[in-house]
C-alpha cells in the first residue's frame, strides 16, 4: 500500500513539472513573439530609416519577409533630388516639377508642404543650372583664349586634339585648368595690391606668412621685377633668400 502511494505521489510530481515546462515554454515564445511584432512594426514604420537604409535592399526580393519592409517611396524621393550630369536632364526636371506645381495649384489639391517641396526642389535644380551655366561659359571663354590667342599653335593643332582626347578626360581637365586659371588670377590680383603698396608695408606683411613662403614668392613673381626687388630689400635677409630660391625654382621648373 506504501509503495502505490508513493508511486502516486512521484506521477503527481512529474504531471506538476512537466506542466511547468510547458507553461515557461509558453511563456518564453510569447514573449518571443510580441518582441518580434514590435520589431516587425519599427522595421514597418521605418524608425530611424532601418527598414529602408539597412533591410530593405537585403530583404527586398524573399517572400513573405519582404511584406514587413516599408514601403520604397523613399526611393522616388531620392531619384527626385538626384545630382543631374548635364543642363539638358536638370532642365526636363525643372519643367516637369514646375508642371506638377501648377497641376496641385489648379487643382487645389496639394497641401502647403507639398508645394513647399515641389518649389524647393525647383529652386536647388535652377542653381544647378545656372552654375552649370556658369561653367559651360567660362570653360568657352577659355578655349577661345587658349586656341586663339597670340602664341596659341595653329588651329589644325586643336581640331587634332580634340578629336582624339576622350570626353570625360576633357571635362577633368577643363575643370583643373579652369580651377588653375581662377587661382593664378587670385594671385595676380594680390600682386598688383602688394604693387601698390609701399614697398615696406609690403615687405613687413609678406613677411607674417613664413608658414607659407610659396605663395610669397608666386605673389612677388607676379609683379614687376622693379617693385618686387624693393620688397625683398625691405626683408629679413633670411626670409629674402628664401623667397628668392623659391621664386628661381618656380622658372626652372
Amino acid at each position: 500500500m506504501a509503495k502505490k502511494d508513493k508511486n502516486k505521489e512521484n506521477k503527481v510530481s512529474t504531471d506538476e513539472s512537466t506542466g511547468s515546462k510547458i507553461v515557461t515554454m509558453l511563456i518564453v515564445l510569447v514573449i518571443v513573439v510580441i518582441w518580434l511584432a514590435i520589431f516587425g512594426v519599427l522595421i514597418k514604420l521605418d524608425v530611424g530609416n532601418f527598414g529602408s537604409e539597412v533591410l530593405y535592399p537585403v530583404l527586398k526580393d524573399v517572400p513573405v519577409v519582404n511584406m514587413i519592409l516599408p514601403e520604397p517611396a523613399q526611393n522616388q524621393d531620392a531619384s527626385a533630388s538626384k545630382e543631374y550630369d548635364n543642363l539638358t536632364e536638370a532642365n526636363a526636371r525643372i519643367k516637369e516639377l514646375e508642371s506638377q506645381l501648377a497641376a496641385n495649384k489648379n487643382a487645389g489639391s496639394a497641401n502647403q508642404s507639398e508645394v513647399s517641396e515641389l518649389q524647393a526642389e525647383i529652386n536647388r535644380l535652377k542653381k544647378f543650372e545656372q552654375e552649370q551655366s556658369a561653367f559651360a561659359k567660362r570653360v568657352q571663354e577659355f578655349d577661345k583664349n587658349v586656341v586663339y590667342n597670340d602664341k596659341a599653335p595653329d588651329t589644325e593643332e586643336y581640331k587634332k586634339y580634340y578629336e582624339e582626347i576622350e570626353p570625360d578626360n576633357a571635362e577633368k581637365i577643363y575643370k583643373e585648368v579652369c580651377k588653375d586659371y581662377e587661382y593664378s588670377q587670385e594671385i595676380k590680383d594680390q600682386a598688383d595690391a602688394y604693387g601698390k603698396m609701399e614697398p615696406a608695408s609690403a615687405a613687413a606683411i609678406l613677411s607674417e606668412m613664413t608658414n607659407d613662403l610659396t605663395l610669397v614668392a608666386k605673389i612677388l613673381d607676379s609683379m614687376q621685377t622693379s617693385k618686387s626687388a624693393l620688397i625683398l630689400q625691405n626683408m629679413k635677409p633670411t626670409t629674402a633668400a628664401q623667397v628668392t630660391t623659391k621664386m628661381t625654382a618656380m622658372k626652372n621648373k
